[in-house]
């Protein structure tokens, strides 16, 4: 008989509540942060509901990826595990164990590949299954792979193309940004996300994408996309960290400023490197960007995120059922 197999579902986490933002911040920095860092972030929570949707919503993803499976006959359970937070990994891998799971398929709810994600996830992982003398961990493939995960950024980015009410918009497929020394020479982090908004543009009916820089539809704005076709569009990249470094560029704020002052009436944001909301989104999209567009005079639509979607439960199934 197949050994049972535990289905562990990692993901950065985030505070449960105001109270939980410290500590949360404490353990992805690796030392405590100061007050005022910590006040700063419980402001940007308490706009957002005072605590990170991002578990719940992966639990709700590991509960319907577990019914899906079941339906389809395979003898696996599922669990969620964040890097940061509560249920941690380890409490993820201990409670897939405890339901009689004898080895682990990981699958990274965040969709790129990225050492700042998912070697942390993954290192994690191969510690919690060490301690429970798991013999079997492997690794299903990242889900921006996955043909679903695609095909929901195309058809929301073509549903919000249609409805935007700006005469003359700008898509702006967004990722997070990474500290550029950060990224390995064969790093696969922007490869990736170029290939999916190639993807994404082509669903949605847009011209193909390509490097660009000092075009005057768009001047100073060097990035992958293009300004041909019905739509233009380009990759942006938001949520910057505050370390002195060189970051992916070009940045979102800086786009839409040279966007408005180009003739650009709206701008449609498609968060392609997002599966799950979080502050990314919340926040830094919803409230902050959103505000900064109004005052540049610019419409501001922002596409979902799969989240629970049945789309994106079909997507973690293509990932981890060949590994069943």
């Amino acid at each position: 008989m197949a050994a049972r197999t535990g289905v562990l579902l990692t993901a950065f986490g985030g505070p449960d509540s105001l109270e939980s933002v410290g500590p949360f911040m404490a353990r992805f920095m690796g030392r405590e942060p100061s007050p005022p860092v910590v006040s700063a972030a419980q402001d940007k929570y308490r706009a957002i509901g005072g605590s990170s949707p991002l578990p719940g919503i992966a639990a709700a993803i590991a509960a319907s990826l577990e019914h899906h499976l079941v339906a389809r006959g395979h003898d696996a359970v599922v669990a969620a595990g964040m890097r940061y937070w509560d249920p941690s990994i380890q409490e993820g891998i201990d409670a897939l164990v405890k339901r009689g799971a004898e080895r682990i398929v990981m699958a990274s709810l965040s969709p790129f590949e990225s050492r700042v994600t998912c070697e942390a996830y993954r290192s994690a992982a191969h510690d919690a299954a060490g301690a429970v003398e798991m013999l079997d961990v492997c690794e299903a493939p990242m889900l921006h792979l996955a043909p679903q995960f695609r095909d929901f950024f195309g058809h929301a980015c073509s549903h919000a193309v249609a409805n935007t009410g700006a005469t003359r918009p700008l898509v702006l497929m967004t990722a997070h940004s990474l500290p550029v020394e950060d990224l390995q020479d064969d790093d696969p982090y922007v490869g990736g996300l170029r290939e999916v908004a190639d993807a994404v543009a082509a669903i949605a009916g847009l011209a193909e994408g390509g490097d660009f820089d000092g075009d005057p539809r768009l001047p100073a704005v060097a990035s992958y996309g293009t300004l041909e076709g019905p739509v233009p569009w380009l990759l942006a990249y938001q949520s910057k960290g505050a370390r002195p470094v060189a970051w992916l560029g070009p940045d979102l704020e800086q786009v839409m400023r040279i966007a408005a002052e180009a003739g650009y009436d709206g701008v449609v944001v498609v968060p392609i490197g997002f599966a799950t909301d979080h502050m990314e989104t919340l926040w830094d999209l919803d409230l902050h960007a959103a505000e900064h567009a109004v005052a540049l005079g610019l419409s501001f639509v922002r596409t979902a995120v799969p989240n629970d979607d049945d789309e994106f439960v079909e997507a973690l199934a293509w990932a981890v059922e060949p590994l069943l």
